[in-house]
């Protein structure tokens, strides 16, 4: 009979390496083969090992100049399901309730699961005017270009996976709004970094506005996000403004409780231009 606890046991070497090299890349925007050796402490021979086994997994990309690596939404997409949607909505209910009180408006919680976006939580709108036309479900799907919550998600991936992500999308026209070319999409999501969060001016559905941000765990790529949603008519540039301070304090408060950490030695991550 073994003996041995878990504190004896030997750390297998190739596991702790591939953690390394994957935590290297969850801290950071892509980088380059000798930066990810010199964080790991590695021979670059051996992080290009592993990492071409990530590449063919999928867990990892390469740049366009293929000398850049970055982790992918695949793995994004496997922390958002081994999480658990119900974990994650269980962290994200009190703030979701706290901001369907202060604002009456309609609330929305979406996560990535399997690469997709989808509703995992809906707060009707308590007041008297709703809109009554408003698609959202909670299971269904969410349009990541002419959303708030799916442009979001979009502006904190890496460039390299924003650039894949429009080169295989097919644009529909749902509104005059609707964003539907790549570089109109990619200027926006430099725009949305730059002030931490997204706003959705009836580009979905005709009447409908809403803000966004994304929520966090442990690193910097998006796991879903959340929104404030209504009426263009009651949601103007003002009431979109103001309630901009809701959803950051909601989204930090939802990553936080996820176990996102906003590293000192790092601009604070919900206003990081990657494209600087």
């Amino acid at each position: 009979m073994d003996t041995k606890t878990s504190a004896t046991i030997e750390p297998v070497s190739s596991v702790t390496r591939t953690m390394a090299i994957l935590e290297a890349l969850g801290k950071s925007d892509p980088l380059s083969l000798t930066q990810i050796a010199r964080i790991c402490n590695l021979h670059k021979s051996t992080v290009f090992r592993f990492l071409q086994t990530l590449l063919r997994l999928g867990y990892v990309f390469r740049d366009e100049s293929g000398d850049r690596y970055g982790l992918s939404l695949k793995l994004t997409a496997l922390v958002s399901s081994r999480s658990g949607s119900q974990d994650i909505l269980r962290y994200a209910s009190s703030s979701l309730e706290l901001l369907s009180r202060e604002t009456g408006e309609t609330i929305h919680l979406a996560v990535l699961e399997d690469g997709a976006l989808v509703y995992l939580r809906k707060i009707e709108s308590n007041r008297v005017l709703r809109v009554v036309t408003m698609v959202s479900s909670v299971g269904g799907g969410v349009p990541m270009y002419c959303t708030g919550l799916g442009k979001a998600v979009l502006a904190w991936l890496p460039l390299p996976e924003q650039e894949r992500y429009i080169a295989r999308q097919v644009f529909t026209r749902y509104t005059a709004n609707t964003i539907t070319d790549g570089p109109s999409l990619l200027a926006e999501l430099a725009r949305i970094r730059e002030r931490g969060c997204a706003f959705d001016r009836q580009e979905h559905e005709e009447g409908v506005v809403c803000v966004a941000a994304p929520i966090f765990t442990s690193g910097q790529l998006p796991i879903g996000a959340v929104s404030i949603a209504g009426p263009s008519i009651r949601m103007g540039e003002t009431e979109l403004e103001s309630y901009t301070a809701l959803i950051l304090a909601a989204s930090r408060e939802i990553s936080a409780k996820l176990g996102f950490i906003d590293e000192s030695a790092k601009q604070d991550a919900f206003h990081e231009n990657p494209f600087d």
